[in-house]
């Protein structure tokens, strides 16, 4: 139920930030007051719970949206989640919104690990062959697991590439047992 109304509010942001097209800048003031709520136990308890005023509410968020210089976009849906008490999805509600202005962005988000630290021409290579294969522009983030032996393993969504030395060999030892 819950992902539910966070992608449904997600999907209304996104319809107002099309008209722009500028995602990425909303994403990151969203992000920016989601850090600084999530640090800030007191603010969390100040905007949530019943015993404090509406209006102290909501002076107390235009405070923080002034200091952090939130966009008047950005501003509005928070104070549209503070109003409906939705601000405890804001971190639902974030994650939808990526995944929403990335598919109209035309962006795949991919994370590949390897065994060892690539380098700069390695990374270009793999960026590019992501590329083509999903036919869209790719961000990677690239980390190092040491336990994949060598070679990578990729992941897009819920689509496992693997091409490491670990995955070969469980698929080698899948092989001689299965007979």
């Amino acid at each position: 139920m819950a992902i539910a109304i966070a992608n449904r509010y997600a999907r209304a942001l996104a319809d107002v930030v099309a008209r722009t097209g500028d995602y990425r800048r909303v994403q990151g003031e969203l992000e920016d007051f989601a850090a600084l709520y999530r640090e800030s136990a007191d603010l969390r308890d100040v905007l949530r719970t019943p015993a404090v005023p509406s209006q102290a509410k909501t002076q107390v968020l235009e405070a923080i949206l002034r200091r952090l210089g939130t966009s008047l976009i950005v501003g509005n849906f928070l104070r549209l989640l503070l109003a409906n008490y939705r601000l405890a999805l804001l971190d639902k509600i974030i994650t939808a919104f990526h995944k929403i202005g990335n598919d109209r962005l035309g962006v795949t988000e991919v994370a590949i690990a390897s065994a060892t630290e690539l380098s700069d021409t390695e990374q270009r290579a793999l960026i590019a062959r992501f590329e083509a294969l999903t036919q869209k522009r790719v961000e990677v983030q690239f980390r190092v697991a040491p336990n994949l032996l060598g070679g990578i393993e990729a992941r897009i969504d819920s689509t496992v590439y693997d091409g490491s030395v670990r995955g070969h060999l469980e698929r080698i030892r899948e092989r001689l047992t299965a007979r």
